[in-house]
């Protein structure tokens, strides 16, 4: 069964975040895939000095930034501003930007950018490096294969670099837990890129990875699946549903699985937009992966920037959609 830690309890982000600072919604999902995306990575000058000395020159907002990172995977400097905003963290984005340019220069975390061909600015997200792992993992983040860190010479190695889509994927993941815990929704826990599956010698298949997962309570587990519009991801997901109906169907999976949950996750696919959902519904149709029994639900991107309840439907056919408000939290 897996554990958590402090950083996956959403009582410990309920602060308010200073509206004043707050950016404004953007008008189109900035997270969907585009065509001949690169990533570039940030080169910087290293100081090289002890994990030691390190820690003597960061403090606990330092942290917080590291904490965030590294159970996140990518976040971008807005989602960092964010999560330990909730955490009651006073930081103002000016002061972040210099803080993160201090954390690159210790390896404490990493910097690279989704770039079109020939523009100049891009997406710019983050993650942990060498010695940010080390203070993370000392300060008892949990790190599982989603998550891992891995070297930029050990992916190359292994062969798993992650595309621009795979890197898009874990941000609206991301994004969408901040827009709950902005939201005040009811939750016990949340993850990201953390599985499904029952305990034990799994021989059938039966599992998934999800981009963010959120445990309301006892009854009620969400499992947020993020695809992009492209070829590569319309077949993962088919992979990702057969697997998601093996569950709904394994008699085990309630008896023990490695979340202790004790009802069936509930898969939500977060599309690019409305228009994008459908594509997707035709898609799993056309796979026979449509299964109006076991309903699959639905979101947006822009969905979960706003601060709603009402951020997930049910697609009812070519026009119709059916609305779901979740429940709010009773904390302060």
């Amino acid at each position: 069964m897996n554990t958590y830690s402090v950083f996956n309890d959403s009582k410990m982000y309920r602060s308010d975040i200073d509206e004043q600072q707050e950016v404004s919604i953007p008008s189109y999902p900035i997270f969907a895939l585009k065509k001949n995306e690169e990533i570039h990575r940030t080169l910087v000058i290293y100081k090289r000095e002890s994990i030691e000395q390190i820690q003597e020159k960061i403090d606990s907002t330092d942290r917080a930034i590291i904490e965030e990172i590294a159970r996140s995977k990518y976040l971008t400097t807005n989602h960092i501003y964010k999560f330990v905003s909730l955490r009651g963290v006073n930081l103002s984005r000016r002061n972040l930007h210099k803080r993160m340019l201090k954390l690159m220069k210790y390896r404490l975390v990493k910097e690279s950018e989704i770039l079109l061909p020939g523009v100049v600015n891009g997406i710019k997200y983050y993650e942990v490096d060498i010695n940010g792992y080390r203070i993370a993992l000392s300060r008892g983040v949990i790190f599982n294969y989603g998550n891992r860190y891995l070297s930029f010479n050990k992916k190359m190695e292994m062969g798993i670099v992650d595309t621009p889509q795979d890197v898009k994927r874990i941000l609206v993941g991301n994004q969408i837990i901040i827009g709950l815990l902005q939201s005040k929704a009811k939750m016990e826990r949340f993850g990201v890129m953390e599985t499904f599956r029952y305990d034990g010698i799994n021989l059938d298949n039966c599992i998934i990875r999800t981009a963010a997962n959120v445990k309301i309570d006892n009854t009620s587990v969400l499992a947020y699946e993020v695809v992009r519009d492209c070829s590569e991801a319309y077949q993962k997901l088919a992979e990702k549903v057969q697997r998601y109906y093996k569950i709904l169907q394994s008699k085990k999976y309630l008896e023990s699985n490695y979340h202790g949950d004790l009802t069936f996750p509930q898969l939500i696919i977060c599309g690019e937009s409305l228009e994008h959902n459908r594509k997707i519904v035709e898609y799993l149709k056309s796979q026979n992966l449509w299964n109006s029994e076991d309903v699959i639900l639905f979101t947006e991107d822009l969905l979960n920037i706003k601060d709603t309840l009402q951020s997930i439907y049910e697609i009812t056919g070519e026009e119709g959609i059916r609305w779901y408000r979740l429940p709010e939290s009773k904390a302060g």
